[in-house]
């Protein structure tokens, strides 16, 4: 990524209003007015896009696209002031005309707040495989359907979480990492794949096939960021089904496929970039109201003082653990 040095990195956060300007206090946000002591999450992402470039003009429905996006933590330099512009800090200064915040349940805890943003990105993933129409087509997903995720990290465990809630019927999870795999059961996993134990593509795609009737899943979603995972999992979607790449925020390389097996397939193939700001509101939805059901806790395995940033790293490159969090 192109980063405009410096930044201060950490686009998922949350935090309590510690000060409030006169403007932001007259902003009405999900229905309700902030005030000092508030717990909020903001959305990382511009919400005043450009509204120059080709896709703010003609799909303001994919804000998403705008090729002018300026984020927290990646693309917002603190060079300037108001300078504390990323989560990793003791303070955040938030424009609420320019980034969109959320108002977070008082009770909800800061564990699970602070999933938020993973959450919109994981549900919007699932969303993308819905289809409009009659659900009686078997297009895409929708209560009963079948869906394979092709990785436990967090955003593979919170897409099984989203379609655990939306009413999927058999759930399959593909990983290597054993702890992840018993989250990935604790979240509603229906059936494992170890892929340390079955390590060759052909047979794990043979093991989604005995799964599914020898059909393939009606979904799959791949969640790895490994390019080697996009030509398995095309195989592993049922004819007529749907394939939904999110794994690949970043640009891990190139990966063979054959043309042919899409054509035959007759599959959908779908790409899910963040999100829009309103896929908040779904988010904490979901984990607000699906708390003691699904153990969202036990995703953040490891917490860091601010001091220990560059241990809470180390960790993530180690693969260490789930979701690593920074508490000032």
């Amino acid at each position: 990524m192109k980063v405009p040095y410096p930044i201060i990195p950490g686009h998922e956060f949350c935090g309590k209003i510690e000060e409030i300007g006169e403007i932001a206090r007259t902003l009405e946000v999900n229905g309700q007015t902030l005030a000092e002591g508030d717990l909020i999450t903001v959305v990382p992402g511009t919400n005043l896009f450009c509204g120059k470039c080709y896709y703010c003009r003609f799909l303001p429905h994919k804000p998403n696209l705008c090729t002018n996006r300026r984020a927290y933590g990646s693309s917002v330099s603190c060079k300037d002031p108001p300078h504390l512009l990323g989560g990793w800090s003791e303070y955040v200064y938030v424009d609420p005309v320019h980034f969109w915040v959320y108002k977070l349940p008082d009770d909800m805890p800061t564990k699970v707040a602070v999933l938020t943003e993973p959450m919109a990105v994981a549900s919007r993933a699932l969303e993308r495989a819905f289809e409009p129409g009659l659900p009686s087509a078997r297009e895409g997903f929708g209560p009963s359907r079948s869906v394979a995720i092709q990785g436990a990290g967090p955003i593979g465990l919170l897409v099984l979480a989203a379609a655990r809630i939306a009413g999927a019927g058999k759930i399959v999870v593909i990983d290597m990492a054993d702890e992840r795999l018993k989250i990935a059961q604790k979240f509603g996993a229906d059936h494992i794949v170890n892929a340390k134990e079955i390590s060759k593509p052909e047979e794990r795609i043979e093991q989604i096939r005995k799964l599914t009737h020898g059909l393939g899943t009606d979904v799959v979603v791949e969640c790895t960021g490994v390019p080697a995972a996009f030509s398995e999992g095309i195989e592993m979607t049922r004819n007529g089904g749907r394939y939904v790449e999110v794994g690949h925020f970043a640009d891990s390389g190139a990966v063979e496929i054959r043309p042919h097996i899409i054509c035959k397939k007759d599959i959908d193939i779908l790409g899910s970039w963040v999100y829009p700001p309103t896929q908040f509101e779904t988010a904490i939805s979901l984990l607000y109201l699906n708390s003691d059901a699904i153990p969202f806790e036990d995703l953040v395995t490891h917490k860091f003082r601010l001091e220990e940033t560059e241990k809470g790293i180390e960790t993530v490159k180690k693969h260490e653990g789930l979701k690593v969090t920074i508490k000032p």
